[in-house]
């Protein structure tokens, strides 16, 4: 009986002198792992990303702007183009028979205009001076002397001559001086007008002696 008493007594002892222990305080989170008392499963990813400097910002912004100037650089074709060599051609205006009939209309009203060397005006007209100021009026741009102008159009036949083409004359030895406006074609008689130095703006045709000699041809600049 005394020994039963004596092993309760010393059971109550031993729990007093546990339930009197220091407890321990949990001051980091390294303590708790070791004690046990604190649980962590990491998860990846979720991570308070870190801010950059203004330093860092600037150099990343630097280092961007490099690359893009690098990309356009190497993405750059350059295409070299050769001048072409200008080539020959042939301007021909087009325009209706009407409109053709009226710059024979409007060279009429020109008849009786006196000759006058470099003029180009109904005050005098010399011979290309007289060209040009009738087809201008129909917003048509011909070269200013009678050489130039044989060098535009199509040379076209005596017998195929038209209201409108332009006729030219050596009247200066060899080399084309002379330029007027086919009004007709009779058989191969063509009538023209042009501005010539004896009597300014006239009719004349290539039954004449003078310009039968001196005829070169015919080109067609109104198509």
């Amino acid at each position: 009986m005394k020994k039963s008493i004596n092993i309760f007594l010393l059971t109550i002892f031993l729990y007093s002198c546990k339930s009197l222990q220091k407890p321990v305080i949990v001051t980091s989170k390294q303590v708790a792992q070791k004690t046990g008392s604190y649980a962590f499963t990491e998860k990846i990813g979720l991570e308070k990303p870190v801010k950059p400097s203004k330093k860092e910002l600037k150099a990343i912004e630097k280092a961007k702007y490099k690359a893009t100037q690098d990309s356009i650089a190497q993405s750059k074709i350059i295409v070299v183009v050769e001048e072409e060599t200008p080539q020959d051609f042939t301007p021909t205006f087009e325009v209706s028979d009407y409109i053709k009939q009226q710059i024979l209309n409007v060279a009429a009203e020109s008849l009786g205009a006196p000759y006058r060397g470099g003029g180009s005006t109904p005050a005098g007209f010399d011979c290309s001076g007289f060209v040009t100021y009738t087809l201008n009026q129909f917003d048509i741009s011909l070269p200013r002397n009678s050489a130039e102008m044989a060098q535009i159009g199509k040379r076209i036949l005596k017998k195929d001559a038209k209201a409108g083409d332009l006729i030219f004359f050596k009247t200066n030895g060899s080399y084309i001086s002379h330029v007027g406006i086919v009004t007709e074609n009779t058989d191969g008689i063509i009538k023209f007008i042009h501005s010539s130095t004896s009597s300014g703006v006239v009719y004349s045709s290539t039954s004449e002696g003078y310009y039968a000699r001196t005829f070169v041809g015919v080109n067609r600049i109104l198509e």
